[in-house]
């Protein structure tokens, strides 16, 4: 049974503020879906909100379990999802990529999954290495050892944008984990170093790593004016937020709810609400999503163990990366990606997914220290904080 005190420490704003972006997105993928399925104009509406009843359920049992179970279980949801990703590799390919596995009334994206394990997996190996001290190099290189097989499972599925998420996922926890500022730079130099080697140096020669329609969507980025195919779908959701002007052009008859905008209740569904809402509706939801980044935030410092408080940052920066590339490819200045909006864009395991990964830091946030209690500056201790089970390896305590 679920005790009154843990109720009551549940953050209820942060549950409202979730609450409200889910009933935009919902409002959104009513207002556009009518006409998508001939003959039953409620057919995607009432598949969302099974979704979100199906996550909120979920989150609500990730709240309950006590977050210092999962440590135990490192190498079961480790396993697990390595598993599922090479299993989704044997089924057909959908939109020229293999992320999906099909279910009688679902359609599982081990991928999206994969972002909430890695979350978990991540926090147990940085715990350990800053009670034992370790820094540096030796943190990057046992977060590459856990995140390299994950990553490169969705990569080659592919999935560009899922993959730039786990990145941000590993950077963030390395980060207030305290990864020293000149290797975060050195990994950056890195990075863009791979991305020339990528989009440049490696299809100048022959040997191209992305799909055809993957470097057409950098171009059409790059080169909006070009023609390039892809640029329409960048092009009429700029028309469409343009065209709703400061309150929204309201629901049903705009350009949205048309054939003008490709994918309008999945990927560009801020889209959606720009044009309906207006400039009013889309700020009230940005607002929204700084509400919960803060709320988020005030969590890991106060949490009651290393893992809860790494698990609490992994959230962060997951929500923060989805939310910001998603709008900015909406927007026009970030390229297509395919990186959903957390609870507005219609799907299943996105949906589930970034409500479970809620549900974990309530549940944190539900058991963080009161503030007299909190010790400073505890990323550099190496010690375990009160709670904590120890230097036990993962799986183990």
């Amino acid at each position: 049974m679920v005790s009154r005190d843990l109720l009551r420490r549940v953050d209820w704003l942060l549950v409202a503020a979730i609450g409200l972006l889910l009933v935009i997105g919902e409002q959104a993928v009513r207002a556009v879906t009518q006409s998508d399925f001939l003959g039953d104009p409620g057919y995607f509406v009432r598949r969302h909100i099974i979704y979100i009843a199906l996550g909120l359920t979920l989150a609500a049992v990730a709240v309950v379990v006590d977050p210092r179970v999962y440590r135990r279980l490192f190498w079961f949801i480790y396993g697990g999802t390595i598993g599922l990703l090479i299993v989704v590799l044997g089924f057909s390919a959908a939109r020229g990529s293999q992320r999906w596995i099909p279910l009688p009334f679902f359609t599982l994206q081990p991928s999206e999954i994969g972002k909430v394990a890695m979350i978990v997996c991540v926090s147990v190996i940085l715990a350990d290495c800053v009670r034992r001290g370790i820094r540096g190099w030796g943190m990057v290189l046992r977060v590459v050892l856990v995140m390299l097989p994950p990553f490169a499972l969705v990569f080659i599925q592919p999935d560009l944008g899922t993959s730039i998420v786990y990145i941000a996922i590993a950077l963030t926890l390395m980060v207030v984990a305290g990864l020293p500022g000149r290797i975060v730079a050195v990994l950056s130099a890195i990075g863009v170093g791979v991305v020339v080697v990528v989009l440049g140096v490696l299809p100048s020669i022959g040997l191209p790593l992305l799909r055809p329609y993957q470097t057409e969507r950098i171009v059409a980025f790059l080169d909006p004016e070009g023609g390039s195919p892809a640029a329409y779908q960048a092009q009429q959701a700029k028309i469409a937020i343009g065209s709703g002007g400061l309150t929204g052009r309201g629901e049903g008859v705009s350009q949205t709810a048309g054939s003008f905008l490709p994918e309008h209740h999945t990927d560009f569904v801020f889209a959606v609400v720009g044009e309906d809402r207006g400039f009013a509706g889309a700020a009230i939801a940005l607002l929204l999503y700084l509400f919960c980044l803060w709320r988020i935030g005030r969590i890991v410092p106060r949490a009651r163990t290393l893992e809860e408080s790494f698990i609490a940052a992994g959230v962060f920066g997951m929500l923060l990366t989805q939310v910001a590339i998603n709008i900015g490819m909406v927007l026009g200045i970030a390229p297509t990606t395919g990186i959903p909006l957390p609870f507005m864009t219609y799907g299943g395991s996105n949906t589930i997914t970034n409500l479970v990964a809620m549900g974990l830091a309530l549940a944190v946030g539900a058991r963080a220290l009161p503030r007299d209690a909190l010790a400073p500056a505890w990323t550099g201790r190496r010690g375990p904080r009160r709670g904590e089970p120890g230097d036990a390896p993962p799986g183990t305590a």
